[in-house]
């Protein structure tokens, strides 16, 4: 069984295996983080995710964001599209390390192919991510949209252990599971901290955020 464990962990440690272990790493380690209310979650926001986005004419884009438009990389939370990028790049390389790369160990010829595999593993992880989060991002375009501005004067609990005007979440009661929102505060004296109620005093639609401030003790 240690004979094993070893073997897996210096498959995992080569190139490139490795880069996409550490992507793995990253996005797991983010994963904890967000759950203990220690950062938010943001969408990858490259155009209106029910309507037809045009890849046709990349030219007036940034490269990187015109290879996600171009994978239907978009819609949803970019955390999801990195953990799916980064296991499904990591299986695939990871078979590449344990079948096809045990032959060449080392020399140029080792990290030519391993950057020819990087490449062709970081397409296909993508291609796949992007088929994946389709139908997710199209049931996502139907559920009807709610009055975000109708949210003004309720009072929420921040869920992260601060909010900044750059950073922060909460939690609105809305008689079911709960809704979280992405709030923001310009407060620098009395910074808000985990547990604390507040009360959404503006809509940002340009962010998607509400401006918040605390509840007043009476």
């Amino acid at each position: 069984m240690q004979e094993a464990f070893l073997v897996f962990i210096t498959k995992i440690s080569l190139y490139p295996t490795i880069i996409f272990t550490g992507l793995v790493m990253f996005v797991t380690l983010y994963w904890v983080v967000s759950l203990l209310g220690m950062t938010d979650m943001d969408s990858v926001d490259l155009g209106d995710a029910g309507g037809d986005v045009d890849v046709s004419n990349l030219s007036s884009t940034g490269f990187f964001t015109g290879l996600m438009l171009k994978f239907g990389l978009y819609g949803v939370p970019l955390i999801i599209i990195l953990s799916l990028i980064s296991l499904i790049g990591w299986l695939l390389s990871y078979l590449y390390t344990s079948f096809l790369h045990q032959n060449v160990d080392s020399g140029i010829l080792y990290y030519l192919f391993g950057t020819g595999a990087l490449i062709f593993v970081l397409v296909v992880s993508m291609w796949l991510t992007g088929l994946i989060i389709s139908p997710i991002r199209k049931n996502i375009a139907k559920i009807p949209k709610r009055n975000s501005s109708s949210n003004v004067g309720k009072i929420a609990v921040v869920r992260t252990l601060s909010v900044t005007d750059k950073h922060g979440e909460a939690v609105l009661n809305d008689g079911g599971a709960g809704l979280i929102l992405k709030i923001r505060s310009d407060m620098s004296d009395n910074q808000l901290k985990q547990g604390d109620k507040v009360v959404l005093v503006e809509y940002l639609d340009d962010a998607n955020t509400y401006r918040v401030t605390p509840v007043k003790d009476k």
